[in-house]
């Protein structure tokens, strides 16, 4: 384990940035633009992304992993450092879609360098403890958030959460200089320059996961875009509860996904866990338009959906990864896209939501997406 703790105390940092801002952004666009305005820069955001991964391959080509991996987190924390500052809706809009579009392609870059160095054969267990790792940073991030600032969130206070944003990165470009250094770089591992649809299409367990993983996806962006400011505005919780809530929800990551992967690998398999938790994540969901402003029972409820959605991060993310090796980067492109692919759903279904239906009754909605991804479960062949 010792030659994966460089990544694993990047993903931390990374993730703990992350997890600061994770909650805020939403809140923070919203002092510039209308709900529906929001959710358009998440979806612009996401398809900057797609953009991203879709010239990946070319990048990989052209130069070496661990260069790319320096530039993107330099390009994510000179953005950051450009929403601290940015005082117009053009800037923030700017700043917000360059930071998103480049943040998760620092993940990417870390999961080609996780897959040289692991054998599949314990991939659900390096897998759960790099995702532990991940979420402890995600976790701690709303509670970072929470002690910059004194009660309500101002801009001064925004300012602040952005700026120790971007000394959170400081250290994993530390890192990517001295600690990630590819002795020989071999092209002739990333030659194709075009994604590999065809290849993934025919590959049905590679695609159910696939799918699998874009039904998550979609779970995380309306929580994250429209819990808040559900949260917030409509019942009226304070940002001193919502950063407790929001961190205790996030505990689950930490708790179940390195047990879980370890539970994969040597016992059941991924399809039965993966199940479970997408059964888990829609019951939550279900419950959710009957809470009032009750703070022990939104704790709950969130705490419950993220049970469900930890397992389902870590059975896909071990499941996909069995499936291919390293050299697949084409097939780990098209495996992250689902990201911003669900960033771009959950925001088209959460502003037809709001424009149909009331508030609430997004998490109706998002059941339904869940319960879809139930279904793309059961399709997959178990590794044991």
């Amino acid at each position: 384990m010792f030659r994966f703790i460089p990544s694993f105390v990047t993903v931390t940092f990374l993730s703990l940035h992350m997890g600061a801002l994770l909650y805020v952004n939403s809140s923070f666009l919203e002092r510039f633009f209308s709900s529906d305005i929001v959710g358009l820069l998440f979806v612009l955001s996401a398809i900057g992304n797609i953009l991203f991964f879709l010239i990946s391959p070319r990048l990989l080509n052209m130069f070496n992993r661990d260069f790319l991996l320096f530039v993107f987190l330099s390009i994510t924390a000179a953005s950051t450092l450009g929403l601290c500052f940015a005082t117009t809706p053009f800037a923030t809009a700017f700043w917000f879609v360059l930071y998103s579009s480049v943040l998760f392609m620092n993940y990417y870059f870390l999961d080609i360098l996780l897959e040289e160095l692991s054998s599949d054969k314990r991939t659900g267990e390096i897998r759960g403890v790099y995702l532990t790792f991940l979420n402890i940073g995600i976790a701690g991030g709303p509670l970072f958030a929470g002690l910059i600032k004194a009660n309500e969130f101002e801009q001064s206070a925004y300012q602040l959460v952005y700026l120790a944003g971007f000394f959170l990165l400081i250290i994993p470009i530390v890192i990517s200089i001295f600690f990630f250094k590819t002795k020989k770089y071999e092209k002739v591992q990333r030659a194709s320059l075009r994604l590999p649809f065809k290849k993934w299409w025919q590959r049905r367990n590679v695609r159910a996961i696939t799918l699998s993983r874009a039904m998550l996806e979609m779970f995380y962006t309306i929580m994250v875009i429209y819990t808040p400011i559900y949260l917030h505005t409509r019942l009226g919780f304070t940002w001193a509860e919502l950063s407790i809530i929001f961190s205790v929800a996030l505990v689950p990551f930490i708790l179940f996904q390195w047990p879980a992967g370890e539970l994969a690998d040597r016992y059941i398999g991924e399809r039965e866990i993966l199940s479970l938790g997408f059964f888990t994540t829609g019951i939550a969901l279900l419950l959710m338009p009957f809470l009032g402003k009750v703070f022990l029972a939104w704790m709950l409820v969130l705490f419950l959906s993220r049970i469900g959605a930890s397992l389902i991060e870590v059975m896909t993310e071990s499941y996909f990864f069995k499936k291919i090796d390293h050299k697949d980067t084409g097939l780990i492109s098209i495996f992250r896209i689902s990201r911003s692919a669900g960033i771009i759903l959950g925001a088209i279904v959460g502003a037809i939501n709001l424009n149909l239906f009331s508030f609430e009754k997004i998490f109706f909605v998002l059941a339904i997406v869940v319960f879809f991804g139930l279904r793309e479960s059961l399709y997959i062949k178990d590794t044991l």
